[in-house]
């Protein structure tokens, strides 16, 4: 009997959603730019990891991801880099 490759939670849970871009541009994807860091909606800071994993279907391949990756569209990865710091008045 083969094993089951159910996933144990949703692809979308490991998307980066609404992210905005921060620092240098260091590439292209898709005919889009991207940045070495990117905050997500609650202001926490992400460094750019890598390009994401896909699997023989074309489904990016959440279970490939190490503690802290997340998945930015249209196919990149970004780590959690903590807490940005909040701007001086």
């Amino acid at each position: 009997m083969l094993a089951s490759t159910r996933r144990v939670r949703p692809l979308e849970y490991s998307i980066l959603h609404n992210p905005r871009a921060a620092g240098p541009v260091i590439g292209q994807l898709g005919g889009k730019e991207f940045t070495e860091y990117v905050y997500d909606e609650f202001n926490r800071l992400f460094v750019y990891s890598g390009a994401a994993p896909r699997r023989l279907n074309g489904e990016f391949d959440d279970d490939a991801l190490k503690t802290g990756e997340f998945i930015v569209l249209p196919g990149l990865i970004y780590k959690y880099s903590g807490k940005a710091r909040r701007k001086a008045a």
